[in-house]
Formats: structure tokens, sequence, C-alpha cells
């Protein structure tokens, strides 16, 4: 890609950075300070692959305190609407009235604000991928494994959908508050935040698109919006909490997915926003994290059912909308992707994307993601 090789001249700073930002990490797992410094430095992604260099540092290191305070009884299931429309079909995304308004007051509020950085914008094809199998591109920052990419591909998830108008998807957010610019304007302010409480604006929005495809689509999706990182620390346990109470509430569930956005910095004035352009129209690249038993990570021995699962679905939306997907991160990581064989962290675009692109793109995913489920569903 153009401008791929600036970045790789910094490779031995930011290595030495990042040492110091996992050790930090690992040595104080439940700490406020580290665990904000660690999103916010998630330019170790953005770089080439470099030996010893592969950190996900999208969030804190999964050493988990208890739940801080119970949760909320899981609530009612919504119901599934009639399909209005089939896998496959192109997707027909409209701009909400609501987000056009989010733009315009935006641009009128900032026109004459001084910029505090610079946003670039990047499509992200095979960019630090270790391996790439036709349309499907991983990148492999484990230590001690490699798997058979191919053969586990051609192997297919473990997935078993006997009726698809059941609760067969379960979307929720540990990091509720994670949110995005409402504009695009090549620059950042100091002063506007993008973590918001306000479900319109952060992930939870895109959360929302993502369900609202898969039941336009006749597939049965739970969308669970609770705030679970209102206290940073903790998040991933409160989260867990409830996503095991869904799972033996709806023993149909068969996907779970944890959608987030990413954070990725070149400096502490550059920013860069993953987009990419799916029928004329822009989206957020959509990177999908899948974790290992390896190191510090124990218990999960079921890991490589998730990265089955991961490669089909990275697949099928590829082949449906062209360029919407990162390279699958594959890292010694866990985030509660051990509670079900199908269970994957998703991070839509990053946090100077607009906020139509990441729902736009939470629309293409659920038309991908219902493609994938229509396919095991007909194998029955």
């Amino acid at each position: 890609m153009p401008g791929h090789n600036r970045y790789a001249s910094i490779g031995t700073v930011a290595f030495a950075a990042l040492c110091l930002i996992a050790t930090l990490a690992f040595a104080v797992p439940n700490s406020d300070a580290v665990s904000v410094f660690f999103e916010s430095s998630v330019n170790a992604l953005f770089l080439p692959p470099a030996e010893n260099t592969c950190m996900n540092l999208n969030a804190p290191a999964q050493g988990l305190p208890e739940p801080t305070r119970k949760n909320d009884a899981v609530p009612p299931l919504e119901e599934v609407t009639d399909a209005a429309a089939s896998p496959g079909e192109p997707a027909v995304f409209e701009t909400p009235a609501d987000i056009k308004e989010m733009e315009a007051a935006y641009l009128a509020e900032y026109k004459d604000a001084p910029a505090a950085g610079e946003v670039r914008e990047r499509f992200f094809v095979n960019d630090a991928a270790t391996d790439v199998l036709e349309n499907v591109a991983v990148r492999n920052c484990t230590e001690e494994h490699s798997p058979d990419f191919a053969a586990l591909l051609r192997s297919g998830a473990v997935l078993s959908v006997s009726d698809p108008a059941e609760p067969v998807v379960l979307i929720y957010h540990t990091h509720t508050s994670e949110g995005y610019l409402p504009a695009y304007t090549g620059v950042f302010y100091k002063d506007y935040a993008t973590r918001s409480s306000d479900p319109a604006k952060n992930v939870v929005r895109v959360g929302e698109a993502l369900c609202a495809a898969l039941r336009e689509r006749g597939v049965g999706c739970i969308h669970d919006t609770q705030i679970y990182d209102g206290t940073y620390d903790g998040a991933y346990a409160r989260s867990r909490e409830k996503v095991l109470a869904y799972l033996e509430q709806y023993p149909s569930l068969s996907i779970v997915l944890d959608v987030h956005r990413d954070a990725i910095r070149l400096s502490d004035t550059v920013a860069c926003k993953p987009t990419a352009v799916i029928n004329g129209k822009k989206a957020a690249q959509v990177m999908i994290i899948t974790g290992v038993e390896e190191g510090p990570v124990t218990e999960f021995p079921d890991w490589e059912q998730n990265l089955r699962f991961a490669l089909a679905l990275q697949q099928t939306a590829q082949r449906a909308y062209e360029g919407i997907m990162k390279p699958i991160y594959f890292c010694r990581r866990k985030y509660n992707m051990d509670v079900a064989p199908c269970s994957l962290l998703l991070e839509f675009g990053s946090d100077v994307n607009t906020l139509e692109e990441a729902v736009y793109a939470g629309d293409l995913m659920g038309d991908a993601l219902a493609q994938l489920i229509g396919d095991y569903a007909k194998n029955e």
C-alpha cells in the first residue's frame, strides 16, 4: 500500500515502547490508567510485522477480577421480524436522519475550532498479514502456534443451526461506551470525546445495525445493550456474567459477538481510520480478533473452534463485500471467547471513523453473517 514503508522505520522504537506497555499491563492488570493507555496505544496493530512485535492493545489483559456488582436479569427476547430480504441480496443502506443531524451539528460547532491532529484514511488489504489464503488474511501473533489455516478454513465452522428463527446470535459490548466521530473533516479536536454512554452514538448503534440486518433476513438475534465499562476495570467479568446467563436461558444461541471499535494512533497528532468503499459508499473496515491458549492465557482448550469460525466468517464477508475485512488478528488472548465455539471479538473501524461508516459496516456484516448461518442451516 502507498506510504507503507514510512511506518516500518519506527518499528524499532515502537517495539521498545510496547515492551514497557506489556510489562505494565501484566504487572498491574487491573489499573485504570494502564487499561486506558493500552487502548489508546493500539497503533501497534498498524505497523508492519516484525519479529516479536505482535501485541493486542485493544483492551486490558484478561486476568479478570470478580464482578463488582450483580447484573440485571436477562431481558425478554425481542421478536424476530418477518424476513424482508434474503441473505446475499445487495445491502441497501440509507443514512438515518439522526446521524445526518449529528453530522451537521458537529460540522457547525467545530468549523472554526483549532485541530488537535490529523485523521489519515487508509484501506487495509493484507497489511501485516502472516498468512493469506485467497481472500482470507490472518496476522498470527502467537509465539508457539502455527495452525494450518487452509485446512481449518476447509473444515468450516463448528456451527449447528437447526432453526434460524430461534435466537442464534448474541451481540454485546464489553466496552459499551466506545464511540466515533460524527463527521470526517480530515482532523480531530482535543475537546471532542469519542466515548459516550448514549447508545445512539456508540458501538451499541453498530450492534443494533448488525442485529437488525440479521432479523430482516429471518435470523434470531439478541442484542444486549447494557453498559459494562462505566468503570473500566472488571468490564470483561461483568459482560461474561451476563453472556453466560443468556446462554443458559437461550440454548439455541450458537454465535456470540463482542462488538467494539479500535483506536489507531501513529503519533499524538496523527490518527488512522480504516475504510473501504462498498457499493459506492464508505464503510468502516472490520477486524476479527480470535485467541489461543498460550503463555498467560489458560483454560481455553477449544480455541481452534473459534478460529475456524473466524476464518469462515472472514471468507463469507470478503466474498459478499470485498475489502470490508482487515486481516484476522490471531493472538494470545481470550476476551471471554471461551464461552462458545463461535465466539469472537469484532472491531468496527476506529475512534476516528464516522458513526455512519461504522453503522454501514454493521449492516453489511449482518448480511454476511446471515449468509453464513444460512449455509449451515441448509446443511442440517
